[in-house]
């Protein structure tokens, strides 16, 4: 057991499954021998004394019961694996070369081509460490002697002559314009030496796990069966030493998927572990193509992390298949120790396909929660008394976070150890921040809490106005498409539905225009646009091009997904801004702090009586809990020029938002005194509920508000927000 690590966490094998289909849960429990788990439905995740409690529902299952501890570990990095290695026992003189871009440089040995282990006394392996370009052969190391610069090209080699005994290694930069003279090699002699075995690696040394991970893009590594003079082999071009080459692979090729082809003379295909970056500009990348689809051989390298994660490949404790009459709803595995240890496994189940249970239906945001899933928000180690750590404590809430965590990987709102973008991420991995009680921010009014937590105030409603719902995900809506909700009256999203494949969006858009009901109850929806892969199930991608609110940016010429090749970014970016599906759209952001709205003049208009239906006040959501008001954090406003329908009403603008609240970049133009549509940047600055009927008998109602699912539980969910998204519910479930 590592120190201060979490003593009982898992995750399963996939987010949601219907009756009939098999989940399978992964658990690390190294606190303890044994472990109880049971099912439970999750009905509120709020652990805030004023607000409605942790509430769970037992359910009898087939895996309720005790099960046997063990400790399971993440094992970070990514490296490509060569299993068919025996090529390599017998192999007299050879070169090895490889194009590079390190990013880490100085960061101690790591591998690039390599069959031997970090302090193994056998093998060979061309590495880079603090003195540059490394060969590695037996128990010899021989490095350049000149550190390589940060995020610059080079090729670098190691030749072993088989016939003088003679060990080379070089290193040349591809552009010859540094500010450093690191263009070197050195020669010695070798006084014994062994071929190793096992797999070969690129990225990495062997061992279980893998060690001397490599920062950097890595690209068309090669083995020669021969030796080239060192003073050529910085000018040959690499295509004519690839066919010299007994393997040779060309990360240019079959960019979507995990398999490496060798271009060399023996198919030593490569397989690619734990998802390193791909459709990475390469050394010839010159700008005249953005899109890797049409030149490729631009983008030929692999960006390759130390702490990259896809896959924790666990063994399986458990499993449970979801039986025919489990309701549609959100459950969790609860597992606890003698010792008080506890943790929770959330998934979704969805009614079976094309039976709904309910005219109501949530649409769960798992998109984004994989994105954000595992943030590092830099917030956990403050001790005022207003700490995140006191706040934990008072409320006994879920004692985890990813400040102090990083074990399993961090979030696509957070860097590499490399200081690039973490671009993907996956749920096959435990990510701590999708928990019951899980508090992201101290010293706010309310809750402090976000996404899945936070996503609970909704369905807790709900249940307690005595509505039935189902519930559908993000998986099912991009792979069924429309069928997936077309048989529902409403279609509900709860506080942040952040990020959409072209095909979840194209689903809800379908589910609008022919005439469902569409609530839009959050914020910042509908703002990035994700890809996914059959390759790599459970993970997400994210390339954040050009604007928008990010931590990190997409490298020049790195725009375009992996994945699928499609253009990344905005949706606002692509053509489509969230103000065509649901009215309004991202505009503005702050601290997580609530605002009330004020009622607009056309609320008063009778033909949107119904909707005020037992409201008298003009100011509504002064309270809640998100925040303290039900509009704040991340507000959305309407505007016709980005395709608000023009028959939309704007029943309430949110007001009295902070200095803190400054526009998204994409509304700023270079005056300080406009936003990009010509109004006053403070008029931009509010979130807008909007109502509009839509041709075939469909409505929209959308809130603007990543805080307003915060304000229908407030007092008992007796209050004037509760009142009015009843009101919404009621009218149109007898449309």
């Amino acid at each position: 057991m590592k120190k201060n690590s979490i003593p009982l966490v898992g995750y399963a094998d996939r987010l949601s499954a219907r009756s009939g289909e098999t989940i399978a849960f992964k658990v690390s429990c190294t606190n303890s021998k044994n472990y109880k788990a049971r099912l439970v439905r999750v009905i509120s995740c709020d652990p805030n004394p004023e607000g409605p409690g942790i509430h769970e529902e037992t359910v009898n299952s087939s895996f309720e019961g005790l099960y046997s501890g063990r400790s399971q570990q993440a094992n970070l990095g990514s490296a490509m694996r060569v299993k068919e290695t025996k090529l390599f026992d017998e192999l007299e003189s050879f070169t090895l070369i490889a194009t590079i871009w390190p990013t880490t440089p100085q960061s101690g040995l790591q591998g690039l081509i390599t069959r031997c282990g970090l302090k193994s006394k056998e093998g060979f392996g061309l590495a880079i460490n603090n003195s540059g370009a490394t060969a590695i052969l037996g128990d010899l190391s021989l490095s350049v002697g000149k550190p390589l610069l940060e995020r610059r090209w080079y090729r670098v080699w190691m030749t072993y002559d088989s016939y003088t005994k003679t060990i080379s290694v070089g290193q040349c930069p591809l552009i010859d314009k540094f500010d450093a003279d690191d263009k070197s090699f050195k020669t010695t002699k070798a006084k014994s030496i062994s071929m190793g075995s096992g797999d070969l690696l690129v990225a990495s040394f062997q061992g279980t796990p893998r060690s001397g991970h490599y920062n950097g893009k890595i690209e068309r590594p090669m083995i020669l069966g021969t030796t080239i003079n060192i003073k050529e082999l910085a000018s040959i071009p690499l295509d004519d030493l690839q066919k010299l080459s007994l393997a040779c692979w060309d990360f240019s090729k079959d960019i979507t998927g995990y398999k490496i082809i060798d271009c060399g003379q023996h198919n030593l295909i490569g397989i690619l572990e734990n998802l390193p970056s791909r459709a990475m500009t390469s050394s010839k990348w010159d700008g005249s193509s953005h899109d890797w689809t049409k030149k490729p051989s631009h983008y030929a390298a692999i960006h390759f992390h130390d702490d990259d994660i896809y896959d924790c490949e666990w063994d399986t404790d458990f499993t449970y298949t979801i039986p025919k009459e489990l309701k549609s709803g959100v459950y969790a595995a609860r597992i606890e120790t003698d010792l008080g240890d506890k943790e929770m496994i959330p998934f979704f189940v969805p009614a079976p396909k094309g039976k709904p249970q309910s005219r109501i239906c949530i649409l769960i945001p798992t998109f984004t929660y994989i994105v954000y899933g595992n943030i590092s928000r830099g917030n956990a180690t403050y001790k005022d008394d207003g700490s995140l750590a006191k706040k934990i404590s008072d409320w006994g809430a879920w004692p985890w976070n990813c400040d102090e965590h990083k074990e399993f990987g961090l979030s696509t709102y957070n860097n590499h150890n490399d200081g690039s973008g973490i671009c993907t991420a996956s749920f096959l991995r435990p990510i701590i921040t999708m928990r019951t009680a899980t508090v992201a921010y101290p010293d706010v009014p309310g809750s402090g809490l976000r996404h899945f937590a936070a996503d609970a105030h909704l369905w807790f409603w709900l249940e307690k106005m005595g509505y039935d719902f189902d519930v559908i995900t993000d998986h099912e809506l991009h792979v069924e498409g429309l069928d997936s909700i077309k048989k529902y009256d409403i279609l509900i999203t709860p506080s942040h539905p952040e990020y959409h494949t072209t095909e979840t969006l194209d689903a809800l858009q379908a589910y609008v225009d022919n005439g469902g009901h569409f609530m839009y109850l959050g914020g910042n929806g509908f703002y990035w646009k994700v890809a996914l892969n059959v390759n790599f199930p459970g993970a997400v991608e994210i390339r954040r091009a050009e604007g928008g609110i990010r931590m990190w940016a997409s490298e020049p010429g790195e725009s375009y997904n992996a994945f699928d090749g499609s253009y990344g970014g905005m949706w606002r970016r692509n053509g489509r801004p969230p103000q065509m599906l649901c009215g309004i759209g991202f505009t503005a952001q702050g601290k997580h702090f609530g605002n009330p709205y004020r009622r607009t003049e056309k609320s008063r208009d009778p033909s949107y009586e119904w909707i005020f239906d037992g409201i008298k006040e003009d100011v509504i959501g002064d309270f809640g809990l998100s925040g303290g008001g039900a509009a704040g954090f991340e507000l959305d406003r309407a505007d016709t020029k980005l395709g608000t329908p023009l028959n939309a009403v704007i029943l309430a603008t949110s007001e009295g938002h902070g200095d803190h609240f400054g526009l998204v970049p994409e509304e700023i133009l270079m005056t300080n005194m406009l936003a990009w549509n010509g109004e006053p940047y403070d008029d931009l600055i509010r979130a807008d509920i909007v109502y509009f009927d839509t041709p075939k008998g469909g409505s929209v109602f959308s809130v603007g508000s990543i805080t307003y699912c915060g304000s229908l539980p407030y007092n008992n969910c007796v209050n004037n927000i509760s009142q009015l998204t009843k009101n919404v519910i009621n009218g149109l479930l007898k449309k």
